[in-house]
């Protein structure tokens, strides 16, 4: 409905940070078959699995780490952020007011088998 191009599912590998990957870091995490790096999303989404809280994540793209040729810079990034910041708010106006009070999911049930 927003006009934009999702894309459900990925491998996302979350890094310490606050810095951007090394050359090398980069390309070993692109052989693992990352799609995504970033420095958030853990552990929020474990904890939310074992409180049983349904959860996504909104992982909006800044760069290409060092996948691209060109080096990574601090007002690159802030720059594309700044111009998702009205994409994200759509995004989150949009889903917000679609989740239904019922869950049919298997976020509510996470714990029923972990313990044995």
């Amino acid at each position: 409905d927003l006009n934009l191009k999702p894309i459900d599912g990925g491998v996302y590998v979350c890094i310490e940070g606050p810095r951007f990957s090394t050359r090398a870091e980069s390309k070993l995490y692109r052989q693992w078959g990352a799609d995504i790096i970033g420095m958030t999303l853990f552990p929020e989404c474990v904890l939310a699995r074992e409180a049983q809280i349904c959860y996504v994540s909104i992982s909006t793209i800044t760069d290409y780490d060092a996948w691209s040729e060109k080096p990574v810079s601090v007002a690159e990034v802030t720059q594309t952020l700044e111009k998702n910041i009205d994409k994200t708010k759509a995004i989150l106006a949009k889903v917000i007011s679609d989740i239904s009070v019922e869950r049919n999911c298997e976020c509510k049930d996470a714990l029923k088998s972990s313990i044995f």
